[in-house]
């Protein structure tokens, strides 16, 4: 279908594929119109330091903690990406932004609440649809660090 799901599929993992019947612009939108809850609609955001860009995956109900993601990736200036640095940075455009199929090395973080979720909600890369798959399954496939990044 597209570079996400081809990367999934290559690693063997489950995942369904969930077409929305509008273009959500929210993690909310998603719930909405998926029937799902919030925590389960993971959010995918792009922020810029001073040395390199890093994408971070949370839950929807979910603020990140900016201290402790400075600490993390041991920088001391992150601001959120904009629209034209999130599609340069990853290929995908705001609303569909997914971590998979991502032809850069960037290092990625995802929170370790997540996977206290059995199954959620996250981009595939277009905003009309997402990819429904099992947090085991997304633990096995996910190759950046997992820790606290949530407020």
């Amino acid at each position: 279908m597209n570079k996400s799901t081809d990367y999934l599929k290559s690693k063997n993992i489950e995942f369904k594929i969930i077409e929305l019947d509008e273009v959500p612009k929210t993690a909310q939108d998603v719930e909405r119109i998926y029937g799902c809850e919030l925590k389960q609609v993971l959010k995918t955001l792009v922020f810029i330091g001073e040395t390199e860009p890093v994408i971070i995956v949370l839950p929807g109900d979910k603020r990140v903690n900016i201290n402790k993601l400075k600490e993390i990736v041991n920088q001391k200036e992150l601001r959120m990406a904009k629209p034209n640095e999130v599609e340069e940075i990853t290929g995908y455009t705001i609303g569909g932004v997914t971590p998979f199929g991502i032809e850069k090395n960037i290092k990625k973080i995802i929170d370790k609440s997540i996977f206290k979720t059995e199954v959620v909600n996250i981009g595939s890369g277009k905003a009309e649809i997402g990819i429904e798959i099992k947090s085991k399954e997304l633990e096995k496939v996910w190759d950046g660090i997992i820790a606290d990044i949530i407020e």
